[in-house]
């Protein structure tokens, strides 16, 4: 276990976390008994309708890697976190069920580490609910092989979108983040605000246009 999985679940020392339940085996990690006795984690466990559907091995690897990427926020910030989410409509009472529908839409291994970040971010206050919740919206509507170049969009000018491929652009506006900036001439689509918060909360690194 690493150095931060211990510091934040100092009760649970003893239970594999993250890689350590890749080496044992999903459905030995599940059926351990393990997921259940984390905290927060306990809460998304509990609340599948069967453990069948907690055995299925990309759902369980979604979570895993969620849990894995979560890890760094200590208990207590974590705490008032589900505190905080079940004051809203949307999570109120609910917390589990919703992370559940959540990792469930996003197509790919990735993302789970990606909304991790996210709720990170909200519980250490750098992103507010609103904000979670787009970003949220914008991990599950986005192609996973469009995720790498969102760092770069989110700095492009009029003269780089022109340049980009079509595709790339429709699928970034599509997620909310990109806009047509209403030129006279069709316009050009240019990052949102939405698009740059990836970059300046840190869920998603920046890149320079000389590492691209």
């Amino acid at each position: 276990m690493t150095e931060s999985a211990e510091k934040n679940f100092p009760a649970y020392s003893h239970l594999p976390l993250g890689k350590e339940y890749a080496e044992l085996g999903i459905d030995a990690a599940l059926e351990s008994g393990a997921l259940k006795e984390i905290p927060f984690v306990s809460t998304v466990v509990n609340m599948c309708n069967s453990i069948s559907m907690v055995k299925d091995h990309i759902f369980a690897t979604k979570l895993i890697k969620f849990i894995n990427q979560l890890s760094d926020v200590p208990l207590h910030d974590r705490m008032i976190m589900v505190d905080k989410l079940n004051e809203d409509d949307k999570f109120a009472g609910k917390v589990g069920t919703a992370l559940i529908e959540i990792l469930d839409r996003m197509e790919s291994e990735a993302k789970p580490e990606l909304a991790a970040k996210c709720f990170s971010a909200y519980a250490k206050e750098i992103i507010n609910y609103n904000q979670l919740r787009h970003m949220l919206h914008a991990l599950e509507r986005i192609p996973t092989f469009e995720i790498n170049g969102i760092a770069l969009f989110s700095q492009s000018t009029i003269r780089d979108s022109l340049n980009m491929d079509e595709s790339t652009l429709l699928a970034y506006v599509n997620t909310g983040l990109g806009v047509n900036n209403g030129g006279l001439d069709g316009g050009a689509i240019i990052p949102t605000e939405l698009c740059r918060l990836f970059i300046s909360s840190e869920i998603i690194p920046a890149q320079s246009k000389k590492q691209a």
